[in-house]
């Protein structure tokens, strides 16, 4: 069988988009990275000057079956992103045989340290962990979500350095598991992965038997902004959007106690004094910001009776 190859060259701030895009279109996977470390490894860009390129952009390549008429689609949609963000973006397009297709995914996956304790590896990569290390076994189906991204890597840092054990965590569009793994086996007593869409629910299900952690975390299909007063809770791992969480933090913040963290990721450079606003609104205290490029993520704590 043979493959399409789609890179798709933008400015992060359309990322998040352009992933969704391709999901939604049935990608059988993607993978993000910047460009300048592309460049340096591989010249996939057929015909094309790499001068041209923007090399502060990023890259992201996703797989269709060849027989798959997407491209018109695509485009469509990729030029709505580029009038709402009022950003350019390049798609190139190459051709992949399917002996290669699982070997190509495997290249752009290695295992890497977040914080103090966890490293963060590829299911078909042995490693023996030293003393105080916690290991998650991802085996990606999206690439958001295997901690590679920046949003991930602020939400598992938090994780690491505030999470103290047997607390309720709430993971908010869990999307591959990644961030619940880590609560659960860095001592959360209990975890419930949440997302709306049924392809993350199921990539989640699978690395959260993958790390044998399917005693301890519940994974379901459902609207976490309207359905959070469901839950009493003592953490909130949202690595979402700026605008799903200015919705979502008027109706977490009842949820919260005294004293309880939220992590809320995925936010744009330019978006985050709103985002950052709105914590303060209902009574969070921002304990920390982190900051990679144009993506912040904010470790927030709950300070004061929310309005």
């Amino acid at each position: 069988m043979k493959w399409q190859q789609i890179n798709i060259v933008i400015k992060d701030i359309g990322l998040e988009a352009v992933t969704g895009i391709l999901n939604q279109l049935g990608s059988s996977g993607v993978i993000i990275e910047k460009l300048q470390n592309r460049l340096k490894t591989e010249d996939n860009f057929t015909g094309v000057d790499s001068g041209s390129l923007d090399i502060d952009s990023t890259c992201v390549k996703a797989y269709f079956p060849k027989d798959r008429r997407i491209n018109e689609e695509l485009e469509w949609h990729l030029n709505r992103v580029q009038d709402v963000f009022n950003i350019k973006y390049r798609i190139y397009y190459n051709e992949v045989q399917d002996e290669n297709w699982e070997q190509t995914w495997k290249e752009h996956y290695h295992m890497f340290k977040v914080g103090k304790r966890i490293v963060v590896k590829p299911a078909w990569q042995d490693y023996q962990a030293e003393a105080g290390e916690v290991i998650i076994s991802i085996n990606p189906g999206m690439a958001f979500g295997t901690g590679i991204h920046a949003s991930t890597r602020f939400c598992l840092y938090f994780i690491d350095k505030y999470l103290k054990g047997n607390e309720t965590v709430v993971d908010a569009g869990c999307g591959s598991g990644i961030l619940s793994i880590a609560a659960g086996k860095l001592g959360a007593s209990r975890v419930f992965a949440v997302d709306n869409d049924e392809i993350a629910v199921k990539v989640a299900k699978e690395n959260i038997f993958l790390n044998n952690l399917q005693d301890k975390i519940m994974v379901e299909k459902n609207d976490i902004i309207r359905d959070i007063g469901n839950f009493e809770v003592d953490i909130i791992l949202a690595n979402i959007t700026a605008q799903v969480l200015g919705e979502f933090i008027p109706q977490a913040a009842p949820v919260l106690p005294e004293g309880g963290y939220f992590f809320g990721s995925g936010i744009i450079e330019t978006q985050w004094e709103e985002v950052k606003s709105r914590f303060i609104e209902y009574g969070f205290i921002i304990e920390e910001v982190l900051q990679d490029a144009e993506w912040i993520g904010a470790a927030a704590r709950k300070n004061l009776i929310c309005k």
